[in-house]
């Protein structure tokens, strides 16, 4: 007695049925991986904010009882107040020329210090190209 084609026709189906479900569980396994990383990657981002922004709150509490912000707001206001000084304008426009000729890791060392001193590190670390650089192409 011969094979019914029917069942011949329900097996072939049931087959493909079969590689359509491993390929839907593949798929479904390779989400939840993708969205375990993504998790992670999440997690890792909130731990490296949270890092900084206590770096930040510390800077300012230590600030306290230091004078660091005191002088450097005064070194800093020194130029826009002599900008307005008829005979202070020219030092101040020489001034700009020589520290425009100075080396970057001098420029980046002063906002580095004015960054830790204010609090603000993180506004700086994303205008400091060094700062941005990574090994992967």
């Amino acid at each position: 007695m011969g094979v019914p084609i029917l069942d011949i026709i329900s097996g072939g189906f049931g087959l493909v049925k079969g590689l359509i479900d491993n390929k839907k569980a593949k798929q479904e396994k390779q989400l939840e991986i993708d969205l375990k990383k993504m998790e992670n990657q999440a997690a890792l981002d909130m731990a490296d904010q949270k890092a900084t922004t206590d770096y930040d709150l510390a800077s300012l509490d230590a600030s306290k009882t230091s004078w660091k912000d005191e002088y450097l707001t005064i070194l800093l206001s020194m130029p826009v107040i002599g900008s307005f000084l008829p005979g202070i304008q020219d030092y101040v426009v020489n001034g700009w020329g020589y520290l425009a000729k100075a080396p970057q890791w001098f420029q980046i060392s002063f906002i580095g210090v004015i960054a830790a001193t204010f609090g603000l590190r993180w506004l700086f670390s994303r205008s400091i190209p060094i700062a941005n650089q990574t090994d992967t192409p």
